[in-house]
């Protein structure tokens, strides 16, 4: 019976292994930061380019560390292959992890660079993913700060997260962290509970206003 029990758990570990949804629930990103194939847990695909999306299916091979799609529609590829970085590739295209919504729904993302110190708060509402945003600028010339906070709606475009009409470019995503980019400024945000606020320099007052 003991056997029988362990033959059962074994097979289903296999099946569940063989079907891996799960580590591809979210969003990868062409080369050229156009076209986006967002992996669902029950097994579906979107693949969207510009207003155009074409809905396939696909089914992940563990031991071969392949993904296959299949649809009604022609597709760029139906084969994916899983590389060791976390990126998906075929003979004709190259996918990399971008963020998605459920990632950032219920989440703060704070970020350092020089001087600034950006967080973005995450909550998934009926007009769409609406996101608090915080700016402080550090002075140090006085050890004064300037904190700014805005609310917008975010979307997500490519390899492009927009927060109302403001395009940030991003790229080297993770489960814990990822990079945005305007124009020649950078800076990496790492994931925190919900609601975290920042942590303001030591020693270091708001400015006081005019």
């Amino acid at each position: 019976m003991k056997k029988c029990v362990w033959l059962t758990a074994f097979i289903l570990s296999i099946a569940l292994t063989g079907c891996g949804y799960d580590e591809f629930q979210g969003r990868f990103i062409d080369a050229e930061g156009n076209t986006s194939y967002e992996f669902q847990p029950d097994g579906t695909l979107e693949i969207t380019e510009g207003e155009e999306i074409t809905t396939a299916e696909y089914e992940y091979n563990s031991r071969r560390q392949i993904i296959k799609l299949s649809a009604d529609q022609a597709l760029p590829t139906t084969i994916l292959n899983v590389k060791d970085d976390g990126n998906l590739a075929s003979d004709e295209i190259t996918l990399t992890r971008g963020v998605d919504y459920a990632m950032l729904t219920d989440t703060t993302w704070i970020g350092h660079q020089g001087q600034y110190t950006f967080a973005l708060t995450f909550s998934m509402t009926e007009q769409g993913l609406e996101t608090v945003s915080e700016l402080v600028s550090y002075n140090d010339e006085d050890k004064t700060y300037t904190s700014q906070i805005d609310d917008s709606i975010t979307r997500l475009d490519g390899n492009m997260l927009l927060l109302d009409l403001t395009p940030y470019i991003v790229s080297e995503v993770s489960r814990e962290s990822f990079k945005i980019s305007i124009g020649e400024n950078s800076m990496v945000l790492e994931k925190h509970p919900k609601g975290s606020a920042i942590d303001y320099r030591e020693g270091y007052q708001v400015e006081e206003a005019l």
